[in-house]
């Protein structure tokens, strides 16, 4: 016995139903941003930020530290490197919090270990400066539980078209941090003190006095635990909702075995790591050339504000395009172009040349960062896209700390003169081109965006299936009635979001059981 086209649709329906049932695609649900995730957003740069200032809080004034403490240089510097290495260390487990609880409670969690690692400094005048490693190793701990939910926070509240744009922001948030954390001690409470033994009292005050507006300023963050929310009532696009169940040490063996996320990896580590242990030595590098730190902080920031600019763009080209490797060599080769300049640049010897390169640099490679992070979780996905930022941060943290060591001992440190700069800068050029060249053997897997697709395509055609239905019913002696098996039409027209808002009664879950029981009787 033939069925008739009305029961066809019917099964085909049922089961593209089933297929899609697990998505919130299907149904009544536009996808919507919402003007609340501009408060999500500051809540979280803010985050970012005040967590970031305390990494450099005492290397800068190393040399009064040493001897207002009685302590090593050794010591001074492991304040910075504590910091750091505690990234690498918790950032699987910081994922894995992400994943199971959403990134609101890891980054509560990580504002709860910035607040008390300011408050454990605290105490390095009253007991000793163990206290300040302490604080700092609480401050580092909680930097994977903020740093590894950016990409979530942005799936969950901003559309595609502005993702890549947030992750640049959190970038240079990130990078702005960084330079405040060396402006602060240095510039703004020690700026005019030197030490000897007659004012020993005022250094240890001034000390004291940089400890607590750190911890007051970290008191800012409480509002954050009443601000910052999860999601929205309806998403922002279909990938905000997928939810894939996978476990922790898959999750690890999966990302690990990825030969393609293992080559960005390499990529993104070598080049911002090496781009990171630069900028630690850079005071180092201008010095010979006549720059005072001064200078530094200047050049620093332009470097910051021409990201700022860049990352609408970029993130316009990253949606439209899809090419995510086509963009990132372009943004490669002009970024070692502008690097290579920099020494040619220094030799002139002037501070406005020095803005503009560090300008248009800061132009194409901060968006790099978002471009690099987006391009690998295309890569791992369906795994969650927190486990991606954690290892590659955490690889740019290990980078960031090797590469400083050697082109400290390749620049001579305070020592630095113009021919041991000219070899720090060959060695540098060398990793950053090195990196380049890994990345041209990735290649351009877009698992998320295709499932996406996939998914939006789904519900088109659910939405075709039941306004077929609709208007069999309603016609009943239409010329489509009594068709059979392979008559009806495959190719499914896609639809535009107007015909959702116009026919809001065919996306009703409940549409196909009613169109069976009308069948039926």
């Amino acid at each position: 016995m033939q069925k008739t086209y009305n029961q066809v649709k019917i099964e085909d329906c049922n089961q593209i139903e089933k297929e899609t049932k697990s998505s919130t695609l299907l149904g009544s649900k536009i996808y919507s941003q919402y003007n609340y995730r501009w408060i999500i957003l500051t809540c979280y740069l803010l985050v970012v930020f005040i967590n970031g200032i305390s990494y450099q809080t005492f290397i800068p004034n190393a040399k009064q530290f040493v001897q207002l403490y009685d302590v090593d240089e050794q010591i001074i510097t492991l304040t910075g490197t504590i910091y750091l290495i505690m990234q690498p260390l918790f950032t699987f487990f910081a994922s894995s919090i992400i994943v199971k609880k959403g990134f609101v409670v890891s980054t509560n969690l990580g504002v709860i270990l910035t607040i008390v690692g300011y408050g454990i400094r605290l105490l390095i005048n009253k007991y000793s400066f163990i206290f300040a490693i302490l604080g700092q190793a609480f401050l580092g701990i909680s930097r994977p539980f903020i740093l590894n939910g950016q990409t979530t926070m942005a799936q969950n509240w901003f559309f595609p078209s502005n993702r890549t744009a947030v992750l640049a922001a959190c970038n240079a948030f990130q990078s702005f941090s960084m330079v405040i954390s060396v402006l602060w001690p240095a510039n703004w409470i020690f700026k005019d003190y030197s030490y000897n033994k007659q004012n020993q009292q005022e250094g240890l005050d001034l000390s004291i006095q940089l400890q607590y507006q750190q911890f007051f300023f970290s008191l800012t963050l409480l509002p954050v635990f009443f601000l910052i929310k999860n999601n929205p009532k309806t998403p922002p696009s279909g990938f905000a909702n997928s939810d894939h169940d996978v476990g922790f040490y898959q999750s690890i063996i999966k990302l690990l075995t990825n030969k393609n996320f293992i080559l960005i990896l390499f990529t993104f580590s070598l080049f911002f790591g090496t781009k990171k242990g630069f900028g630690l030595i850079l005071p180092y590098i201008m010095s010979p050339f006549g720059f005072v730190d001064t200078d530094y902080s200047i050049a620093s920031t332009m470097l910051i504000i021409g990201g700022f600019f860049s990352a609408g763009c970029v993130s316009k080209l990253v949606l439209k395009f899809k090419k995510y490797k086509t963009i990132g060599i372009t943004l490669f080769i002009i970024s070692l172009a502008l690097t290579l300049l920099m020494y040619p640049i220094l030799m002139v010897e002037r501070l406005i040349p020095l803005c503009i390169q560090q300008l248009l640099l800061g132009f194409f490679i901060i968006p790099m960062v978002p471009v690099l992070i987006e391009y690998s979780c295309e890569s791992i996905y369906p795994l969650n896209g927190s486990f991606s930022v954690g290892v590659m941060v955490s690889g740019v943290t290990i980078v960031a700390m090797l590469s400083s060591i050697l082109l400290t001992f390749t620049s001579k440190g305070q020592d630095s003169d113009k021919n041991s700069i000219f070899n720090t800068y060959i060695i540098f050029c060398c990793i950053q081109l090195t990196g380049f060249i890994l990345f041209l053997f990735t290649k351009e897997i877009l698992n998320r965006s295709k499932e996406v697709q996939q998914r939006a395509q789904s519900k088109q055609s659910v939405f075709y299936c039941q306004q077929q239905l609709k208007d069999s019913i309603v016609n009943p002696n239409g010329v489509y009635n009594e068709q059979i098996v392979g008559d009806y039409p495959t190719e499914h027209p896609i639809l535009d979001s107007h015909e959702f808002i116009q026919n809001p009664e065919v996306l009703n879950p409940d549409f196909i059981e009613q169109m069976q029981n009308d069948e039926q009787s």
